[in-house]
């Protein structure tokens, strides 16, 4: 999971994110695509707090990939003679 929204509902908050365990079963060869999008509703601060501490450490930050052509033109943009 290398994301995860929190919104303001009228009734408390809503949280977003993908399912790590659900992508990860999407991947596997013969399953049954299942959307990883996750939404979990809390009605008070303390609830999304709680939850919070466990999703949390499971944030993962984006690694950059060295064949991504961005990353590969501005090395070559600035590729010392």
């Amino acid at each position: 999971m290398d994301e995860l929204k929190i919104k303001v509902a009228d009734n408390g908050y809503v949280v977003e994110y993908d399912d790590p365990a659900i992508a990860a079963a999407n991947s596997k060869d013969g399953a049954k695509w299942k959307d990883p999008e996750t939404y979990r509703v809390y009605s008070t601060q303390a609830a999304l707090m709680q939850d919070l501490a466990e999703l949390l450490p499971k944030l993962k930050a984006n690694e950059p990939n060295p064949k991504d052509e961005n990353t590969s033109s501005f090395n070559e943009a600035f590729k010392s003679e």
